[in-house]
């Protein structure tokens, strides 16, 4: 049996002083394609018929929730993430560092639908200020996970 998996990553990037959303998918073949938000009820997948499945989960991500970027970013030492509901729910959120390690579980808990925001304030789960450097947050919600990238510089 063959399994076609695909990796979904929300990125932040930098054009002409505004931030762009972009949606990055990586297929098995190893090729990553970039997706503008704005944009994404544009795409039209061709090729085989898992491709369909593809299009399912660019769109259930999009519909079911939002993570906007952390400000500021970089920050020190605290920052502010905001996301995104489209209806209520469980939702969980987040903080790895670059190693994939859990370094704080800011939020376990349902929420109802409209913009929520939490700050993070650079410690980790144990109370403990956390070393400069790269880290994610991670926001689960409806079977689905996005990802903001988050510089802590001291």
């Amino acid at each position: 049996m063959k399994r076609t998996i695909v990796f979904l990553l929300v990125t932040c990037s930098s054009i002409c002083l505004a931030q762009t959303d972009s949606m990055f998918v990586e297929k098995m073949d190893g090729t990553i394609r970039a997706y503008p938000i704005p944009l994404i009820t544009q795409i039209s997948f061709t090729g085989l018929p898992t491709s369909v499945r593809e299009q399912e989960l660019v769109q259930n991500a999009l519909s079911s929730f939002l993570l906007f970027q952390n400000y500021p970013n970089p920050f020190n030492p605290s920052t502010t993430i905001r996301y995104s509901l489209s209806s209520a729910g469980a939702v969980e959120v987040n903080i790895f560092d670059v190693q994939g390690r859990l370094v704080c579980p800011l939020l376990k808990s349902n929420q109802p639908a409209g913009v929520h925001s939490l700050v993070w304030d650079s410690r980790g789960s144990r109370g403990n200020v956390v070393a400069s450097g790269i880290y994610f947050c991670q926001v689960l919600f409806n079977g689905n996970s996005l990802v903001k990238k988050l510089v802590l510089v001291k």
